[in-house]
């Protein structure tokens, strides 16, 4: 039942010279204990080059100070005695997976920091059939976890986000993450049953029944009090997360696909929600006219769009005559699915027959239907579930513009008040907004059976941060003139906090906390004193992830 799988060399992440590193500033803590990381972990584990540092340091939102180190450790031990080496000596230790976090998520509070890249832990560590559950370290990207797990018949419930190309488990986990198959699973923490976490001491500790003897095994969760959960949507503020144990499911054999075209935003999230409260459609997201046309001219480049075809061929279940009419349904509709200033309403259902998603999809379009929705070719699902996971980072794929989201959670019953709001602030912004080059888009997504995501998204040029630059570790951020800031960008950021005061005012709930939502602070008095308390038991002198989660 044991599958060890050593992961992908990760060949970009340190200096290609044989000789050691730069030392570490000597009058720093941080460089005090230099010396003791490279024997530690190794001089291929230990990276202090410069311009290394600040792409480390550095997410899609912002740049913080330049973290002194950066290491890699190879397992839980390696994690566990390094992140103890870090604190016992008072330096700040923060996590970092897929380099995705557009919240300040892994970017240091002081220079005086060390990253800990888990990407170092990519295995996969037993899939056990038996008992439907999959150890995997948190370094794994959800796109090697789906293709190992599908080749077995199997997949977990969340099987990732987007950017799982390169996003990681673990990084999920800490965000909370949501997207694929999260319509009729949930986010991401429903699909765990266990975790293994590397507290401020060097502490290793597992949870739910996996907490027990040495045999103990990982199948439950709610063993007593779930302290799996304290440690899910954390953003790395209370330990470093080794491995997790996620659910399986029987990969689902037949799936079903629809789109719809909405003329208006109203009844095009009045679908969105009564599609998510049926809990039957796997995926179910909407896209706005702007973003429509995102998405259209992201599916550019010969080589890339027979890729994905291929994989819309593949993926129609366990019917290979299937996957190929989808494949061609989906080449006859071109570019045209996306034509005209419209709505458009994604859905995807899975079942273990063709006549279970034929049912399924069926009733979900007649939901639509009803509520004023105009069928078209599903081009969209297809191509999502066809190719799951896609690099953006090609020479036909990237955008120069510069994109940050930011997205609130909402019960079904407020998200049309907030979706009036949103645009009637965007509305009293537009000139302004027209006239730096400012554009937006937004995306709804239903969350299991009780929340929609509501999420726009904010393009600009901004010659400091190409996407790109984070996938491929290409940076010169290091000759930036920190001081010059954009008139864009200081747009886009009073924009985006007169959004989250407008999340706050309804009381939504946010994934991806880091160091911009607001959370500690809106939390109860009780319930402030009680994560007070738990983040002094596991991390006393507050050097993992400073200022993560508000703490």
């Amino acid at each position: 039942m044991l599958v060890e799988r050593p992961g992908p060399t990760h060949t970009n992440f340190m200096s290609s010279i044989s000789q050691p590193p730069p030392p570490l500033a000597a009058d720093t803590a941080a460089g005090a204990i230099a010396a003791d990381l490279l024997a530690l972990l190794g001089v291929e584990r230990v990276e202090t080059d410069l311009e290394k540092r600040t792409f480390f340091s550095t997410d899609l939102s912002r740049r913080g100070p330049t973290a002194a180190a950066v290491i890699r450790p190879g397992d839980a031990d390696q994690v566990a005695a390094a992140v103890k080496l870090c604190t016992s000596r008072g330096v700040p230790v923060i996590p970092r997976g897929g380099g995705f976090s557009y919240t300040g998520g892994y970017v240091p509070d002081r220079a005086e920091s060390v990253i800990v890249d888990l990407r170092g832990l990519d295995r996969i560590v037993e899939i056990n059939r038996d008992d439907m559950y999959v150890v995997v370290e948190t370094g794994c990207t959800w796109q090697r976890l789906y293709e190992a797990l599908k080749a077995k018949g199997l997949r977990t419930p969340y099987f990732g986000p987007m950017s799982g190309y390169h996003a990681t488990v673990g990084g999920a986990l800490s965000q909370g993450s949501f997207f694929l198959g999260s319509s009729q699973y949930g986010p991401v923490a429903e699909s765990v049953l266990a975790i293994e976490v590397a507290l401020a001491d060097g502490t290793l500790l597992r949870t739910g029944s996996w907490g027990g003897g040495a045999g103990a095994s990982p199948f439950y969760r709610s063993y007593g009090p779930d302290l799996t959960g304290l440690f899910l949507g954390d953003t790395g503020a209370f330990g470093f997360k080794t491995k997790a144990v996620l659910k399986l499911i029987p990969f689902p054999a037949a799936q079903g696909f629809a789109s719809f075209a909405f003329n208006d935003e109203a009844t095009a999230i009045a679908a969105v929600s009564a599609i998510a409260r049926t809990g039957i459609a796997g995926e179910c997201y909407c896209w706005d006219p702007y973003f429509v046309k995102i998405m259209a001219s992201a599916t550019t480049g010969l080589a890339e769009d027979l890729k994905l075809l291929a994989g819309v061929a593949r993926g129609g279940g366990a019917s290979k005559v299937r996957g190929l009419f989808n494949a061609a349904r989906l080449a006859a509709a071109g570019k045209s699915s996306f034509d005209g200033d419209i709505y458009m309403l994604n859905l995807t259902a899975d079942d273990p027959t063709r006549a279970g998603a034929d049912a399924r999809i069926a009733v979900l379009k007649q939901i639509a239907s009803e509520a004023g929705g105009r069928e078209m070719t599903a081009s969209a699902p297809m191509a999502m579930r066809g190719t799951p996971f896609i690099d953006f980072n090609t020479p036909d794929r990237r955008r120069p513009m510069r994109n940050l989201p930011t997205h609130g959670l909402l019960p079904h019953s407020r998200l049309p008040a907030v979706s009036r709001e949103i645009r009637a602030l965007f509305d009293r912004h537009r000139e302004a907004m027209e006239r730096n080059g400012i554009e937006v888009g937004v995306i709804y997504f239903g969350v299991g059976m009780q929340a929609v995501c509501a999420e726009p998204l904010f393009y600009w040029d901004d010659h400091q941060h190409y996407q790109h630059d984070r996938i491929a570790e290409r940076s010169d951020l290091v000759a930036l003139d920190e001081q010059q800031t954009p008139a864009a960008t200081d747009l886009v950021a009073a924009i985006r906090k007169e959004l989250v005061a407008i999340y706050a005012r309804y009381e939504s709930a946010h994934v991806q906390i880091g160091k911009s939502y607001p959370w500690l602070e809106t939390r109860s008095a009780a319930a402030q004193a009680l994560i007070q308390t738990f983040k002094r038991a596991v991390d006393p002198d507050r050097l993992v992830n400073p200022g993560s989660l508000g703490l």
